[in-house]
């Protein structure tokens, strides 16, 4: 019995679910995850950092600030099912069957970067399934379907600028393709204007709230384009799309450039054109390699159907799966929890030795550790406060994955909300006046200039918590010199916030 594409595409759509289900739910809740929940509460049409949709999604899982890592990440596991699920069909509408399927499927589930991003609630994951139904609609047109589906491109393109602002970036690289290809003859037509209008109508709520609030994305863009990203040498952000893909999977993704640039795809070259201008686009800006993700599964696409078509023998074709699906298993404990944390450190160490240190790679999970102690440690302190003392207290951090902690974690303590003027933060303000101040992720000497005593009463540790939250002092500052309404500017970062609460550029979390 010849089993059929569809059923392969079921079988990897059920293979990534599996996965993600067994990882997920390990260690804990990320900084980023406890700084959505909480954007999630301040329900927006923006925020200084990021686009609205991935905090209204965690809005509506946690409402009242309280759900399981389950529950938070469900979005993240449908999202990477959905993406090889796309893949899947787009492979199909490129001409491709079973042996295509499995390929691109594989290539989607093994990625690094897409193990990553399905690992957490992050707004990276959503990108690959807008991009590619995006391009799944490009297809259609191709193939002369209604033009009415020009509104529905609108409609992906519009909800993705409410998930990313890099589908702009696709937006910019389609046109070019859609200029440059034989799809221009609709240019003469309402239809794809009729698609920017209506993305431009899902998108503009985040506008007005960009206008009413100084702009504040592009101070934080030209922040961290003149800070963090401005030192990723463009070399890197190749090699990185070397390693963030699978090196198992580059003939795929080359042999995809080929079909679409070659004769085999040139009916879909579009496709291969948006990859390309995105690549120059987020190499010409210093970008993370992650950025360009959400381009590849076209390419896996393309490229499956292309080496379906050469690869004839049973034992090539054998061959490459079976190198997708050993590389994979071979690189998946350094990219997810297979592993204890100290354990992938070790190895990582192991296999590296000094050129790159382990948690340079394994940063966002040990992001996952220490928060809770965190929250706990405060707490010790703010019990050691007399009872008056505890009712005009709050808690100032220098870090927003801190407040977050705090604010999620702290209830169960009986904390005050924690302010921070670390990105949207700044926007909530300091809240109530307080003349104590629990403070922490600032050295003291920046303490003293606002305050005229600083004590440091307590200490955060975590073994396996990232650098910067560990032997954190945490300091009762008294004597404030103003309110903190009042020098509230002071502690305004549109950036990723220093090791000493500064506005000094680090690696994001």
């Amino acid at each position: 019995m010849r089993v059929g594409p569809r059923w392969i595409l079921a079988f990897l759509v059920a293979a990534v679910v599996l996965l993600h289900l067994f990882v997920n739910q390990r260690w804990g809740y990320h900084s980023d995850e406890l700084y959505f929940i909480e954007c999630g509460r301040h329900l927006a049409f923006g925020y200084v950092d990021h686009a609205p949709m991935v905090p209204w999604l965690a809005g509506l899982i946690c409402p009242t600030g309280e759900c399981s890592l389950f529950a938070l990440r469900f979005p993240a596991l449908v999202a990477r099912a959905l993406a090889v699920l796309l893949t899947g069909k787009l492979v199909w509408e490129l001409g491709g069957g079973r042996f295509a399927t499995l390929l691109a499927g594989l290539a989607m589930i093994i990625a690094p970067a897409f193990q990553r991003m399905g690992k957490i609630l992050c707004i990276p994951v959503m990108e690959p399934v807008l991009w590619t139904a995006c391009a799944l609609v490009l297809v259609y047109l191709i193939q002369g379907r209604s033009r009415k589906w020009w509104l529905a491109l609108g409609v992906f393109a519009g909800i993705g600028l409410l998930t990313k602002h890099t589908m702009l970036i696709w937006g910019f690289a389609a046109f070019a393709g859609i200029v440059l290809t034989p799809l221009r003859r609709d240019l003469r037509t309402p239809w794809p204007w009729l698609a920017g209008l209506l993305a431009g109508l899902i998108f503009l709520p985040h506008l007005v709230w960009q206008a009413q609030n100084d702009w504040a994305t592009l101070e934080f863009l030209r922040n961290i384009s003149e800070g963090m990203l401005a030192r990723i040498p463009r070399p890197l952000f190749v090699l990185g799309q070397l390693l963030y893909m699978h090196p198992v999977a580059i003939p795929l993704w080359v042999a995809g450039l080929v079909f679409f640039f070659g004769t085999s795809g040139v009916r879909y070259r579009i496709l291969g054109w948006i990859f390309v201008v995105s690549f120059f686009v987020l190499l010409w800006t210093h970008s993370k390699p992650y950025y360009l993700a959400p381009a590849y599964p076209a390419l896996f696409a393309g490229g499956a159907v292309l080496l379906e078509a050469k690869l004839r023998s049973v034992a090539s074709r054998a061959a490459m799966a079976a190198a997708l699906v050993v590389g994979g298993l071979l690189l998946t404990p350094f990219t997810l929890p297979i592993l204890p944390l100290p354990q992938q450190d070790d190895a990582l160490r192991a296999v590296l030795g000094s050129i790159v240190p382990p948690e340079a790679l394994t940063h966002d999970l040990h992001g996952e550790y220490g928060w809770p102690e965190q929250a706990e440690a405060v707490a010790a302190v703010f019990a050691e406060l007399s009872e008056e003392e505890q009712k005009r207290a709050v808690v100032l951090t220098a870090r927003y994955g801190q407040a977050s902690a705090v604010n999620f974690f702290g209830a169960r303590y009986g904390l005050p909300r924690a302010v921070s003027g670390h990105m949207t933060y700044y926007l909530w303000g300091p809240g109530e006046v307080a003349d104590i101040v629990i403070a922490y992720g600032f050295p003291k000497e920046r303490l003293l200039k606002y305050f005229g005593s600083v004590v440091q009463q307590g200490r955060i540790e975590h073994p396996l918590a990232n650098a910067r939250e560990r032997g954190v002092p945490i300091y009762v500052c008294r004597d404030p010199v103003q309110p903190l309404g009042d020098v509230w500017d002071d502690f305004k970062i549109y950036r990723h916030a220093g090791g000493d609460g500064s506005a000094e550029p680090i690696q994001a979390e």
